[in-house]
């Protein structure tokens, strides 16, 4: 059966609306499904928790990458979901990134078609997280954006000067396997999985099937070049920059003297002592269109 896992109104109010259309079309189709409507994420994250616990194995997620975070974190089999994605607008961005279709009809018929791609996944630590995590300004600009009251280009824009401009740096203790560690002060950073995050393509040259995840960052600059490399980041141009270090690596480790690293994570701040990341190849079976 069916299991359709619809976003919260806290975090889309256009979920509800689409899971209705969903739903009628599948009464038309005569397709065998259940739809649950989940107040907050923490009774989406037990409604998910109870059907995979009672052998639920189908199921489609109505909502963005908070939303698909909070689902694949609350099953402990991931290997053994399908996993449909409907996106709740065209800006939400690992649906983006696969080219999901973002018209709802649609999106369920590419679905209803069982085929199955099997894409990665990263790991951080005892969470799992399906598209990227990003380190350093743009996530101190994210933060400073997401409190404003009115959130429009202007207000962006301002955020980036008044504190992205400003952004000091981090330092940070990078381990890999290849070559020795070294601590650098990093002023952008990204792991992808996917390679967009708030509709911008911070990592054009990620992939989600070759079992590995790419890793890019730039050390501190001088203040009157940190303004173009933001712009360069927020385009997926900063991969062609000098100042940009990139490598392809399926485990990395990141530590700092405070242990306090703040990430953009799926989308979401969260502030963590250290970051263990490794991937899962082949760990989502995705249900989509064929080609």
């Amino acid at each position: 059966m069916l299991n359709l896992m619809v976003s919260p109104l806290e975090y889309n109010e256009n979920g509800e609306k689409i899971a209705k259309k969903v739903v009628h079309y599948l009464k038309g189709e005569k397709v065998e499904y259940a739809v649950y409507f989940s107040p907050t994420i923490q009774d989406l994250e037990k409604n998910t928790l109870d059907l995979t616990t009672q052998g639920e194995t189908e199921f489609v997620v109505i909502g963005n990458d908070l939303v698909l975070n909070s689902f694949i974190n609350s099953v402990q089999d991931l290997s053994k979901i399908h996993l449909g994605i409907i996106p709740t607008s065209k800006r939400d961005d690992f649906a983006s990134y696969l080219e999901l279709n973002s018209n709802p009809i649609q999106a369920i018929k590419d679905i209803l078609e069982n085929n199955i791609e099997e894409i990665d996944y990263l790991t951080l630590n005892d969470m799992k997280v399906i598209n990227n995590i990003l380190v350093g300004a743009s996530t101190e600009i994210f933060e400073v954006y997401n409190q404003y009251k009115m959130k429009n280009v202007i207000t962006k824009q301002l955020a980036m000067m008044r504190y992205g401009n400003a952004f000091e740096g981090i330092e940070l203790n990078i381990e890999m396997k290849a070559g020795k560690a070294k601590t650098e002060n990093i002023f952008e950073l990204s792991i992808a999985n996917g390679g967009i995050s708030k509709g911008k393509p911070v990592s054009p040259l990620s992939n989600v099937r070759d079992g590995l995840f790419n890793f890019n960052y730039a050390l501190v600059m001088e203040k009157n070049e940190r303004k173009k490399y933001l712009n360069l980041f927020r385009k997926g141009n900063q991969i062609y920059n000098e100042a940009t270090q990139q490598f392809w690596i399926n485990s990395l480790k990141l530590t700092n003297p405070d242990n306090k690293i703040k990430a953009l994570v799926d989308g979401k701040i969260m502030r963590l002592e250290e970051l263990e990341i490794g991937i899962v190849e082949n760990g989502l079976k995705l249900l989509k269109k064929k080609g």
